[in-house]
């Protein structure tokens, strides 16, 4: 036998065997499936159904249109299990609804709840709910109806502040002349400025002429502000015991250069172009002479125009015709 050469080698042949690969279980493949599902249809089926619920919601949101009677019922409901504990949030909203939805109606709409309307105010002050019973206050006055007298004087004698002026506002809007010795008794001696200020514009707006005396006191008070509503006042009722207010006021203006700057002019010339106007009702000199200055000198082009027109309206009724 020949010995085997050097650069000879063996080959090893190996039998490969085939790998298989494990199917998956039928539980698998099963949940694979709603995955699938899931993703391409139920998902997109949930948001499509959330989004048409939303469109149609806000519709019908959008087609219901509240009326006073609604609303103050809602106001008025005891529901909510939690509502001996922590109240509801929204009576207070209601309220202010229903004062919107009286201002928005000219007030005629409250007249037939007239009834339900006092007494849900009488029934918001009796338990503190502050904030509900000032929207039923300006409620009870945008109705016009005089019969809401009696419960806005009851408002007068409120511990709030805000309800007593908002009570004093509704009388001024109803123009009941029982209330008109709540609304004395509030200008000359109701602890907060702004009341004092509404009561007096109130005398005046409804023509009190036994509360002159009254108002003449005002013309000293603390509160600018009520002294010069004091003097306006009295000249509606043809008084001229406010005349040098009024010209005070007056003088302020010519005293003070036009300022182009002003955003907001008639927040700042509302007194003096009030003045003036309650200047015209006088006719007097002293008034008139005024009104002549204010015209000529007045630092505010408004200004000069409304006294300009105010010595229109005297002559005119000077002449005994309309201005």
């Amino acid at each position: 036998m020949a010995p085997a050469r050097p650069d000879e080698t063996m080959t090893v042949v190996t039998k490969e065997e085939p790998i298989e690969t494990p199917s998956p279980a039928p539980e698998e493949v099963e949940k694979s499936d709603w995955r699938v599902v899931l993703q391409f249809f139920l998902v997109p089926l949930a948001l499509v159904a959330v989004l048409v619920t939303v469109f149609f919601g806000l519709q019908v949101l959008r087609a219901r249109h509240p009326d006073p009677r609604t609303t103050l019922d809602d106001l008025r409901s005891k529901g909510g299990f939690l509502l001996p504990w922590v109240g509801d949030p929204k009576r207070w909203q209601s309220g202010y609804d229903l004062s919107l939805l009286l201002r928005a109606g000219g007030g005629a709409s409250g007249s037939p709840l007239l009834q339900d309307l006092a007494a849900a105010f009488g029934e918001a002050r009796r338990s503190g709910d502050v904030k509900l019973a000032r929207y039923l206050a300006l409620a009870l006055g945008r109705t016009g109806d005089p019969r809401a007298g009696a419960a806005l004087a009851s408002g007068l004698e409120n511990a709030d502040e805000e309800i007593r002026l908002f009570s004093a506002w509704g009388l001024t809007q109803i123009g009941d002349a029982t209330a008109l010795p709540g609304l004395r008794r509030s200008a000359g001696s109701d602890s907060d400025g702004g009341v004092r200020k509404m009561a007096v514009f109130a005398l005046g707006q409804l023509g009190d002429r036994a509360g002159a005396s009254v108002l003449r006191e005002a013309l000293a008070d603390r509160d600018t502000d009520v002294r010069w509503n004091a003097a306006i006042a009295l000249a509606r009722l043809d008084d001229p015991s406010g005349e040098d207010v009024l010209i005070e006021i007056l003088e302020r203006s010519m005293t003070q250069s036009a300022r182009p700057e002003r955003t907001a002019p008639s927040d700042d010339l509302s007194p003096v172009l009030n003045a003036i106007r309650a200047l015209a009702l006088l006719h007097d000199e002293r008034s008139r002479a005024a009104l002549e200055r204010a015209a000529r000198s007045a630092g505010d082009e408004e200004v000069r125009a409304t006294a300009r027109l105010a010595l229109e309206a005297v002559a005119g009724a000077a002449r005994g015709t309309s201005p």
